[in-house]
């Protein structure tokens, strides 16, 4: 036992992604040794382990998309996902991370012991993994993949059908009919890969995305020298957090009634008019309906070009069904297809969706989030002591792995403290959950996100909340992190 702790806390982290290795560090910057990561594949990496199809990459620039801890050489303005991957490793193993990691156990149930005022864990391979003080979720939202109904159907299709968050390294698009159902992000770097290699490529669009250029491009021989230096790294990461916090001071881009609004939204036009300026026959089915920002804005220098190719075939309407020889869209017309990728996204308001967790009393924390995914500041919620949400109910913002770092630092702080004092029990106060949950609503509620169905709300009504987004700048939700530690919470 370390000198001047009452007690050694024993720790289970879920997930080994960009946030459960944030937690990891965060505890053993605080001393704490003592903890399992449960990870439910066979290796680390969470998001970029399973987003490896063809030009999956992150939207955001590089040196913001990292731990403020660690620095990388960078090869690109926006890190392509075996470079995450890659940077991920170097993390875990220069932090000798690595040990604690358990693969391949997916955990089914997290249960809270009333009698023993701590967790037990049970995973798929029913290992009995001990009794932990805490347990940190960093299993994220974006984890459950939505499949469009008609695939619970019998169907005589014969080729694949992958959704991009389970892509196989067998599969090959070179010359092949290639089918993308959806026009998010990831859809938007399939179709310009698969443009590159395949024989034919049919783009299924229920609607168009805003969408605006993401200006990526590989650094230079001198640029990469230069990021070498700490200072120069510091600098590019400090230019882009300071260039996301204005922007979103009192979330003033999902706000029509503030400026920058209407201005990202000429942008994302001047851009659709100026890419599109040849194939005006295009302009009406890519010009979406709903607000800007309503939904995730689309960042993509190539998606337009790609569509210009006359090998894509933009079909604005939804697939309902499959043949023996491809899909059959929303009008009945059939389409020849080889293979088809599902860019539907995730069943994102279904928080905590790969398992169960019972907090106090063994209540059930889905049955508590009936009307939809809330916790105080996106981590806690009360009846369920000593269970820390990583990327939790409304913190989805720009820069995430400052959240991810802000997150892992408060739980860890509380974990280490609770152990110094003898405490058993960490607990969220009734009054400052209400009080935050209500706040974070009313600002909510002046967004776009209230009035614009997408996965950012509680299911499909048009009266559900907000869940997923953070209603402020980020430097406001790290200060809250900080100084509303030890006032929102309690120890026993």
């Amino acid at each position: 036992m370390t000198a001047g702790i009452a007690y050694t806390p024993r720790i289970a982290i879920i997930g080994a992604g960009f946030s459960g290795i944030a937690a990891a560090v965060a505890l053993k910057k605080k001393g704490i040794e003592d903890f399992v990561i449960l990870e439910r594949s066979a290796g680390l990496g969470g998001t970029w382990r399973h987003n490896t199809y063809p030009g999956a990459e992150v939207d955001l620039e590089s040196h913001i998309y990292s731990f403020s801890f660690e620095r990388y050489d960078w090869t690109r303005t926006h890190a392509g996902w075996h470079e995450l991957l890659a940077y991920l490793h170097y993390v875990a193993h220069k932090w000798d991370l690595v040990p604690h990691m358990r693969f391949n156990e997916e955990v089914r149930q997290v249960s809270w012991s009333d009698e023993r005022q701590d967790y037990t864990v049970a995973t798929s391979s029913d290992t009995d993994h001990g009794r932990f003080t805490a347990v940190l979720s960093a299993v994220g939202f974006l984890n459950t993949p939505a499949k469009p109904p008609f695939l619970r159907d019998d169907h005589e299709f014969p080729g694949p059908i992958c959704h991009t968050s389970e892509w196989r390294d067998d599969l090959d698009m070179t010359g092949k009919s290639v089918g993308v159902l959806g026009t998010g992000s990831s859809a938007v770097q399939v179709v310009t890969e698969a443009e590159k290699v395949a024989s034919k490529v049919t783009v299924f669009q229920i609607e168009p995305n805003w969408m605006l250029p993401k200006q990526a491009r590989d650094f230079s021989p001198v640029e990469r020298r230069l990021n070498r230096w700490a200072p120069v790294y510091a600098y590019r990461r400090f230019r882009l957090y300071a260039a996301y916090d204005v922007r979103q001071h009192q979330a003033r881009h999902a706000r029509l009634d503030k400026g920058l609004n209407a201005e990202r939204r000429r942008a994302a036009l001047a851009f659709l008019h100026r890419e599109m300026a040849d194939r005006p026959d295009l302009l009406d089915v890519l010009t979406p309906e709903f607000p800007m920002e309503g939904r995730r804005t689309v960042i993509s220098d190539t998606y337009y070009r790609a569509l210009k190719s006359p090998k894509v075939t933009l079909v604005p309407h939804a697939v309902k069904g499959l043949s023996a020889r491809g899909a059959i869209d929303a009008n009945g017309e059939e389409h020849d297809l080889d293979m088809i990728v599902l860019a539907t996204g995730f069943q994102a308001h279904q928080y905590l969706s790969t398992y169960r967790v019972t907090g106090e009393n063994g209540v059930d924390l889905h049955e508590r989030w009936a009307d939809g995914a809330e916790a105080f500041l996106g981590m806690m919620v009360p009846g369920f002591p000593n269970f820390f949400i990583m990327f939790g109910p409304n913190t989805n913002v720009v820069p995430l792995v400052a959240f991810y770092e802000a997150q892992a630092a408060f739980a860890a702080a509380l974990i280490a403290r609770a152990a110094r004092t003898g405490k058993k029990r960490i607990d969220v106060r009734r009054s400052a959950f209400t009080v935050y949950n209500d706040w974070a609503q009313n600002r909510l509620a002046k967004t776009v996100w209230a009035t614009t169905e997408s996965y950012f709300r509680a299911g499909s009504d048009r009266t559900g909340k907000v869940i997923s987004q953070w209603p402020a700048s980020p430097t406001t939700y790290l200060l809250a992190t900080r100084f509303l530690r030890r006032l929102a919470t309690t120890l026993s």
